[in-house]
């Protein structure tokens, strides 16, 4: 059981309002992403070098490598006042690991960002109660971090926007889907003209409802752009734990904080 916080309203309200909050990276948690920084610059160059097929391959064998450091679990528990502000709840249905996201710069042609998408795009009705936790890791700034388009999470689907479902170039339970990426999307096509805006902010982890229409910035720099994600749902609305695809495993853990 937790020690009870007052209620940050402030914080709730605008969480409620723009779909997303900024929260400080914990000193606890910055020196385990240290240990990961590490990992990650002695492979950067390596990596950019690689074919796709063997890319993928490796960016897996760290995203494993990476969730030793850092579980889902480790995180909330460090996090869990936080959590409470938000939600006022302390049971929570967590993925089972991180997503390691290694976006190559833009020059390599072979190489797409994620498309703008929502979570519920991807599954089951109830996550349309899921939210998005986002950690930059090495080379993340406000050009080349996620973008979003503003107060999407309260968009309505063939009122606001509709989709076309296309497939990727991404197989089904390969090395690559089992980083995060899609072998299907949904092109997006709005019903009036809106902007893409940045969702960046240094030294800050994202916190951002699943319905918030995202996806990940193109990189302009020279250098792989790293960080982690991880969804999860208020564990009173999952309604059934999820096989994910990729892996052939439950999607969620429930924990208790």
């Amino acid at each position: 059981m937790i020690q009870k916080k007052m209620p940050n309203f402030p914080k709730e309200l605008n969480f409620n309002r723009n779909g997303y909050t900024f929260v400080k990276i914990d000193k606890n948690l910055n020196k385990k992403l240290i240990l990961i920084r590490k990992i990650l610059k002695n492979k950067q160059d390596s990596l950019i070098k690689l074919n796709e097929r063997n890319y993928y391959k490796e960016i897996l064998r760290l995203q494993k490598q990476i969730n030793k450091k850092i579980s889902t679990s480790k995180f909330f528990e460090i996090y869990k006042d936080f959590f409470y502000e938000i939600f006022k709840e302390e049971n929570f249905s967590i993925q089972h690991y991180f997503y390691l996201r290694a976006v190559k710069p833009k020059k390599n042609k072979n190489f797409k960002p994620i498309s703008f998408h929502r979570e519920s795009f991807q599954g089951p009705s109830y996550f349309k109660k899921m939210y998005n936790i986002w950690i930059p890791l090495l080379n993340c700034n406000n050009e080349n971090a996620l973008k979003f388009y503003q107060k999407s999470h309260k968009f309505i689907k063939n009122k606001d926007f509709k989709f076309k479902i296309k497939k990727t170039s991404i197989t089904k339970g390969s090395d690559a889907h089992q980083t995060g990426l899609l072998y299907k999307y949904r092109e997006l096509l709005f019903k009036r003209k809106i902007y893409k805006k940045k969702l960046f902010k240094k030294k800050n982890i994202i916190l951002f409802s699943g319905e918030l229409i995202h996806g990940n910035g193109e990189n302009l720099t020279n250098k792989i752009r790293f960080s982690i994600d991880a969804r999860f749902i208020l564990k009173k609305h999952m309604k059934k734990n999820h096989i994910q695809s990729s892996t052939g495993k439950e999607y969620f853990i429930s924990k208790s904080y």
